[in-house]
């Protein structure tokens, strides 16, 4: 039923907005009646329960058919072969499935289908398989073919390989998750030539059996789309959500993946919001702030709405499926610069059943868009998902007519003629154009194919000038995937006018086709590099980019050198990482060559990482890399350039303490430290102290200990001083920290040079510290055993509050690993570790505590309060807090027993990247926290209060533990009253002022 948005909360009966999540759903048709959309639209019921359950993903066939991939294992990777494939048909019309055909059963844990080239694809970790079917009959014609193997799904039982979605260059599509990753390659390959995949999008081309990686990152993406002008989206499934993922491109988060080391920078979302109110869901449904920000974190399915049954405004919009929402977002796209940027407009669709969980999105052979619907309760993982629903939804708008599609569907695509495919790509449905170019695709394929005609017929829309660039790029990419595009079609294109509305997707297209075999010949290479040097268009110098990753390395140099003197260029969201992404090999393997680049290039981000990279191989050989022509490159730079320059060399050395001074280095940082430039001379310190100047020590210690100098300065040395490794530290950091200038940095350097009175100083102190400074005086005391038994009497005498020291911090003296010192933990502060019989009691007792009434009486503000001091260091809640673990705002707060689940018992179900990790040091020092890098320069450590970079040397073993890096025992530490606060907190939908000082 269409209502206005605004209207929701009138419209809905009370009885659906308080419905019981657990009760079970609406029925079908009284779900699709109450959803609520835009005017003019309506949901209706394609297939349900029990025709279709499990839907986790689902294809549209050139007959109009619904291919569904019923995911009966779903929660627990087993072999019993349960999962399948099912075919729905509408035979009469009426827009409802009345035929159901099990094609395939036999699966064991699906996660991706679509159809095409004489059959099924199916993505089934750890394996790809495609079931034949080339006589069109819906029987298999033989068993599944395992196509692709070693695909991960170990680790989790959502975040891994999905998909499909053909796209425009006729390849398939899929997302990764970040949590299981994948070493792919044809059954019988050699580990060695295997693909690796950790996160992002990629790619298979159906006839030659290639797999490719296309963009490397992001977290959990599930679902893949395309624009007009074939650019490819993601949907993300926790915060951002949605990525304009170019070929080639690094997205955030990084998270130590290999494959993106020295990316060090990464693409962010293009998306200009999040889709968070955060509280109950559902007690908020249709209140204003649940509708202007869109449901919650969690997204899974995406369709770039293309279908030309919807009015102009829904052309090109992008949908997505919010999980905890029980919604559809609806985000709008604009150009911004070489890509895009995405706004949140009013949701699509809000759901009036509590478990509406939609999952794919696709666009019907008559326009209307069909949503799957999980049809479950509780998180996008499901813990113990009902197999007994499903359906699966199909939303058009009246403007289609009796008919219901503003333009007549074609019927069975398949039947049609090569010609009739041909003017099938003029069809105002994407939909319908993508498999018509498939069929065409197909026919190809195959022997004896008399396809001149059509080819020729393609070819003349695609270099129209009259026709549009989207129909123009239809005609290219079905020319293209039937062999019909020659490399002078090509490079007529890239002669083409810039279209009046700047999106040169032309010339762009005609790139990436001649740079996709990897070796454009001498004549493609000379236009590429005069495009490079004086196209307008940052679209096409982004493709440019683009296309280089694809290169042999000695043809991307004169390309390269043209794209980075384009100034503009520095401030576009994607060409300064993309340009870098094409030089990052070639720096080490000519190193004088790069510096030349980064003097010239007009792209600081450049400069800055062509020196850093050059620092990192530094730090991997050691003296036996010469940093001279580096230093040299930082004698003759302009000022600014060797801004950049000493930026990047020096967050290359980080971790390192010492290396041997280059040839020219007292030149250079006495030129520095003579210019007006305070952020140089603070690099070029740092610098200097790495390389043994010991007139640059001399310096800084004598800036760090006056009073009258700059407090940032103050600051900033310390930091260099400590940074650096200088010997005899300890003694002037006990000093210092009665200054309070730099006491917070002081009581920083004590966790890596210890001291005998160090314990007994810090103690002494303790009760003036800030809070940001008793928190790092605690993490700096539970590093050593020493330390951590002066801690433990602290505590007992009443000199440190027990509130003061966290679980993580208990679990950091826990992990020291010895006997006397944890016997002292469990007798002051308590048990680290429960067994799993009393987690579960210590739920119970406080899911009975914590009663509806007991809740109402919470003082949020002294919740907010404690959440500040336990929780916060690591999770950000409303905008606040750090990035350590995830960010709360968008789960399931409102639910007290997912709340109880996570806090008690955190390690349940970990994800990789919030795995802890013991480091130990050649001094005693022990580190608890998340291992952000590891590599031959440093190891990176994340704790819940700082960043802490180690040098190799420095680490003697690195322990990476199942736990999750948030300990057991936080409410164990509090009292009822301040539990009751806590939790009444974390479930509150809105921010609240803290207290008037802060604690509770």
């Amino acid at each position: 039923m269409a209502r206005p948005l605004a209207l929701l909360s009138l419209c809905l009966p009370l009885g659906l907005l308080a419905a019981d999540r657990t009760a079970g759903p609406l029925p079908a048709e009284r779900a699709a009646r109450s959803a609520i959309l835009p005017d003019g639209f309506r949901m209706e019921v394609f297939a349900a329960e029990p025709m279709v359950v499990q839907p986790i993903g689902f294809a549209i066939d050139a007959r109009g058919r619904v291919w569904v991939a019923e995911a009966l294992n779903y929660g627990e990777w087993k072999p019993t072969g349960k999962d399948r494939v099912v075919i729905l048909e509408d035979t009469t019309g009426d827009g409802k499935a009345d035929r159901r055909s099990v094609f395939y059963e036999g699966f064991n844990y699906v996660t991706g289908i679509e159809v095409g080239f004489g059959g099924v694809w199916v993505l089934s970790p750890p394996k790809l398989y495609f079931v034949p079917d080339h006589d069109g009959d819906d029987k298999p014609d033989a068993e599944p073919e395992v196509v692709f193997d070693g695909i991960g799904y170990k680790e989790s039982r959502h975040n891994l390989a999905n998909g499909f979605t053909w796209g425009p260059d006729g390849w398939l599509y899929g997302g990764h998750g970040r949590t299981s990753p994948s070493d792919v390659g044809t059954p019988g390959t050699p580990a060695d030539r295997r693909v690796h995949c950790d996160g992002g999008v990629y790619r298979i081309h159906p006839l030659r059996r290639v797999w490719e990686n296309f963009a490397d990152g992001t977290t959990n993406p599930w679902g893949v789309s395309f624009d007009q002008f074939g650019q490819c989206f993601v949907s993300n499934c926790v915060n951002p959500h949605l990525f304009h993922m170019i070929p080639g491109g690094h997205y955030e988060p990084w998270r130590n993946r290999p494959s993106s080391r020295f990316a060090y920078e990464r693409l962010p979302t293009i998306a200009d919001h999040l889709h968070y109110p955060g509280g109950d869901l559902r007690a908020d449904l249709g209140k204003p702030e649940t509708l202007a920000l869109g449901g919650g974190h969690a997204h899974c399915g995406i369709l770039v709405y293309r279908g030309g049954a919807f009015p102009k405004e829904y052309e090109n919009a992008i949908f997505l499926c919010n999980v905890h929402g029980r919604r559809i977002n609806h985000d709008v796209l604009r150009p911004r610069g070489s890509g895009y940027a995405a706004s949140h407009a009013a949701d699509f669709l809000i759901a009036a059943d509590p478990w509406f969980m939609g999952v794919t999105l696709r666009t019907g052979l008559d326009g209307s868009v069909y949503v799957s619907d999980w049809s479950d309760t509780g998180e996008c993982h499901t813990y113990k998902p009902n197999t007994s629903t499903g359906r699966i939804y199909r939303i058009r708008h009246e403007s289609a007519g009796p008919d219901r599609t503003q333009a007549a569907t074609p019927g069975d695509l398949t039947r049609l003629s090569d010609d009739e495919l041909v003017v099938l790509q003029r069809h105002p449905n994407d939909a319908v154009v993508t498999l018509a170019r498939r069929v065409l695709q197909e026919r190809a394929a195959k022997p004896g194919w008399r396809g001149e005609a059509a080819r020729s017929r393609l070819r003349q829309l695609a270099l129209d000038p009259l026709a549009t660039t989207p129909l123009r790029l239809r005609g290219l990419w079905a020319c293209h995937v039937t062999g019909g595009v020659s490399t002078d079609d090509l490079l007529r294109l890239l002669e083409d006018p810039r279209p009046s509305d700047g999106r040169d997707y032309l010339r762009s297209w005609a790139i990436r086709l001649l740079c996709e075999p990897g070796t454009p010949d001498e004549r493609v290479r000379g236009r590429l590099r005069e495009l490079a040097r004086s196209d307008p268009s940052p679209v096409v110098r982004l493709e440019l980019a683009s296309a280089l990753q694809r290169l042999p390395l000695e043809h991307r140099w004169p390309i390269v050198t043209e794209l980075v003197r384009h100034r503009s260029d520095a401030t576009d969201a994607n060409l300064p990482l993309m340009y870098w992404y094409a030089i990052e090999p070639l720096v080490t393997t000519d190193p004088e060559r790069a510096l030349r680049l980064a003097l010239t290039a007009e792209v600081p981000l450049v400069r800055r990482f062509i020196a850093r990279r050059l620092a990192d191989e530094a730090v991997a050989h050691g003296d036996r890399f010469d940093l001279a022509p580096l230093v040299m490159a930082l004698k003759v730079a302009p000022e600014t350039v060797r801004g950049d320059l000493l930026a990047g060399t020096r967050e290359g050395l980080r971790g390192r303490k010492k290396l041997t001074m280059p040839k020219g280095w007292p030149a250079v940082y006495a030129a520095v430290t003579a210019a007006n430039d305070p952020l140089a001379r603070e690099h070029a310190v740092a610098l200097a102290l790495i390389f043994g100047d010991t007139q640059a020590l001399a310096d800084l210690r004598q800036c760090v200990t006056d009073p009258r100098a700059d407090p940032t300065e103050r600051v900033q040395g310390l930091e260099s001083l400590i940074e650096a490794g200088t010997a005899d530290l300890a003694p002037l950091l006990l000093e210092l920290l009665a200054d309070p200038v730099v006491r917070l940095t002081a009581l920083r350097g004590l966790a890596a040079h210890p001291h005998p009175q160090a314990a007994q100083r810090i103690l002494q102190v303790y009760p003036q510290l800030t809070t940001a400074e008793k928190a790092t005086a605690i993490s700096v005391l539970t590093a050593r055993k020493d330390m951590a038994l002066s801690l433990l009497d602290a505590i007992e005498s009443k000199i440190v509050p027990r509130l003061d020291v966290s679980a993580y911090a208990a679990r950091q003296m826990f992990a020291l690993g010895d006997s006397r010192l944890n016997d002292r933990i469990r007798e002051v502060w308590g048990e680290v570790r429960e067994t799993p019989a009393a987690r579960q009691a210590l739920i119970g007792r406080y899911k009975a505590l914590l009663t509806p009434a007991y809740l109402k009486s919470a003082n949020l503000a002294n919740g907010r309060a404690v959440f500040s001091k336990t929780c916060q260091p690591c999770h950000r809640l409303h905008g606040q807090g750090g990035t350590i673990g995830p960010d709360l705002t968008g789960t399931n707060r409102s639910n007290l027993d997912y709340l109880l689940g996570n806090i008690i018992d955190p390690s349940a179900e970990v994800g990789r990247d919030y795995r802890m990790s013991v480091v130990r040091t050649g001094d005693d020092r022990v580190i608890t926290g998340i291992v952000v890098e590891r590599s031959t320069a440093r190891v990176v450590v994340q704790t819940a209060t700082e960043r802490i970079t180690l040098s190799p040397d420095e680490v003697t073993s690195v322990k990476d533990s199942p736990l999750s890096i948030m300990p057991e025992g936080q409410l164990e530490a509090l009292t009822k009253e301040q539990v009751r606060d806590l939790v009444g907190y974390l479930m509150s939908p809105t921010q609240v002022p803290l207290p008037p000082q802060g604690q509770p």
